[in-house]
């Protein structure tokens, strides 16, 4: 409990010091290990929120399984979100590329820095392939051009479109690879 009120004085401090004032509202406590009734009993002395686990960090879900479709399910509804409101416009089929290299994939990017995606990534390519052909959910037409087609470099006469499996596993490359050439990279 002596940590606690420690804490508490240095907070105490900090606001004498800099004359501003901590917003309760957004402060919250939380601990592992611990019994629940000293939690909720330091997190009363703070004067502040127990903190829930299972929150999002940085846009990251934090103490989530990433090999579980559940965590995610926040990616999924992003990618529906942002394409039911491109079909509600009438996009050329080279504005529908541009939308899926630049927007959709950027979404995927800081996930896919951090965790191996699971099955979900065949529900990611539908998606995107549902949206470049045009397909609503009522009608089904026919591609002209096979999915790994669409993915090859344009060097190769293609479109470019990102392979996410493939694109999932340079990002987590990228970290292994620095791990492994800076020694003091932890």
């Amino acid at each position: 409990m002596l940590n606690v009120l420690t804490i508490k004085a240095m907070l105490r401090g900090f606001e004498l010091v800099l004359g501003l004032q901590i917003n309760f509202n957004k402060r919250k406590f939380g601990t592992f290990g611990v019994s629940v009734a000293w939690v909720q009993n330091s997190a009363t002395i703070l004067n502040c929120m127990l903190f829930v686990f299972l929150f999002v960090y940085l846009g990251l879900p934090i103490e989530a399984n990433p090999r579980r479709a559940e965590t995610w399910e926040s990616i999924v509804v992003k990618f529906q979100r942002k394409l039911s409101k491109w079909r509600q416009r009438h996009l050329s089929f080279g504005g529908r590329v541009c939308l899926i290299k630049s927007v959709l994939n950027s979404i995927l990017i800081f996930y896919f820095s951090f965790f191996k995606i699971p099955k979900v990534i065949e529900i990611l390519v539908r998606l995107q392939r549902r949206f470049l052909w045009d397909e609503r959910v009522d009608e089904i037409k026919t591609a002209w051009v096979k999915w790994e087609t669409v993915c090859l470099l344009k060097s190769h006469g293609d479109l470019q479109v990102r392979d996410l499996e493939l694109f999932n596993r340079a990002l987590l490359g990228k970290w292994k690879w620095s791990l492994l050439q800076e020694d003091d990279s932890l």
